[in-house]
């Protein structure tokens, strides 16, 4: 098997995906912007090939680089990054090379944050309303005086160019500065952000699955420039698992990861907020595989090298994501942590500087069985003096 890999170097962590699939004897061909000496050693022996483009954003070239791997290595079988911002030009290989997996026709509900709606009403799962922004009369009529609303571009990641309005001068504020793309308007949900996250098979059936709960979303993180923190639920919520397995079967999931999420209303009803076919960002990945003593890396790599898919798993632990940005004094140093909970914290590292908005600075996993014993690490680590 031929697989095009795009970006294996970044995040570091995902070169896991790599090496596992060299480990299954996945012949696996890496594009990046990086010249051969600078990519991880690790890396390069799991690699059968790479090509050094100038840019990854840069798509034509990738889908030339993919071409020159096919014109002289054989047929691409599989295309891959597991990254948000290579989705669609994942996308673009498979449409230029006629690759199995998701075309750029299959992907608009991806790209579209008003297509997702479609998807949730053909899963019947319940959603806030919304609307792609034409012009300030609909979206008055829209909002019938009823505040806030949240607006967010059509097509984006993450907080970046998205607006709380409260009133009518708010919206005429950001109908004065908005740019020249399709903006998209929903009603503001007030709840508690909760995930649906797993991985499925080649036919679509869900293997591995959990759930978490966020101590906000990444709008109000880098608004208010706050520490954020996640962690895993032993037992998902029956309404959550329900809304997401209708999902990902209505999105067609399939040999990928899934990133669902919902809000969690005050009257414990869910509501679905966007889909995502990767896996969730920052060191979550590693969150699945503390959790339940797993390796995830290595299943979603025995799955596309064609072997069995089931595998038995148990979420034993709660694991949490909690990071500290710098700008701030806390009550316990790194070492006074470790000295106290050092038994619990299985994992730290320093995080990519991209990610320093939203993921902070330094990044710590931790886990317990015990949940109102992992809130208490949650608390020391994010404790400010």
């Amino acid at each position: 098997m031929n697989l095009v890999y795009i970006s294996p170097h970044y995040p570091s962590h995902y070169s896991q995906f790599v090496e596992s699939l060299a480990k299954y004897g996945v012949r696996v061909f890496g594009i990046s912007d990086l010249p051969d000496e600078a990519l991880d050693p690790r890396v390069r022996q799991s690699l059968s090939g790479h090509y050094r483009v100038e840019r990854l954003e840069n798509n034509q070239q990738v889908v030339d680089a993919a071409g020159f791997f096919k014109e002289h290595l054989g047929e691409i079988d599989r295309v891959e990054s597991h990254l948000e911002p290579w989705i669609e030009l994942e996308a673009l290989v498979r449409d230029a090379y006629n690759v199995t997996g998701p075309k750029s026709n299959n992907l608009q509900f991806i790209k579209r944050k008003s297509m997702m709606k479609d998807i949730f009403k053909q899963a019947q799962v319940p959603a806030a309303r919304g609307i792609v922004i034409k012009d300030i009369k609909q979206c008055q009529e829209f909002i019938n005086g009823h505040y806030p609303v949240f607006i967010k571009p059509d097509i984006g990641v993450g907080a970046a160019d998205t607006y709380t309005i409260r009133t009518e001068e708010d919206l005429k504020h950001f109908f004065s500065i908005k740019q020249d793309y399709d903006y998209f308007m929903e009603e503001f949900v007030d709840g508690e952000l909760q995930s649906f996250d797993g991985l499925t098979d080649k036919d679509g059936n869900i293997v591995f699955c959990t759930s978490h709960y966020f101590s906000n979303d990444i709008h109000k993180v880098v608004k208010n420039n706050e520490n954020v923190w996640y962690y895993s639920l032993i037992d998902i919520p029956a309404e959550l698992e329900k809304y997401g397995r209708a999902i990902v079967k209505a999105a067609n999931v399939r040999e990928k990861f899934f990133h669902i999420e919902f809000f969690k209303l005050k009257n414990g009803k869910f509501q679905a907020l966007e889909i995502n076919m990767r896996p969730p960002g920052g060191l979550t990945t590693h969150m699945f595989n503390f959790a339940c003593d797993i390796d995830v890396y290595d299943w979603w790599a025995s799955i596309m090298a064609g072997h069995e898919p089931k595998r038995p798993f148990t979420r034993r632990y709660h694991c949490a994501f909690i990071s500290r940005k710098h700008n701030r004094p806390y009550k316990y140093s790194h070492d006074q942590l470790y000295a106290k909970w050092g038994d619990r914290i299985v994992h730290s590292q320093p995080m990519n500087p991209i990610e320093y908005e939203v993921m902070g600075h330094w990044g710590y996993l931790a886990r317990s069985a015990n949940l109102d014993e992992l809130k208490n690490v949650i608390r020391d680590i994010t404790w400010e003096a």
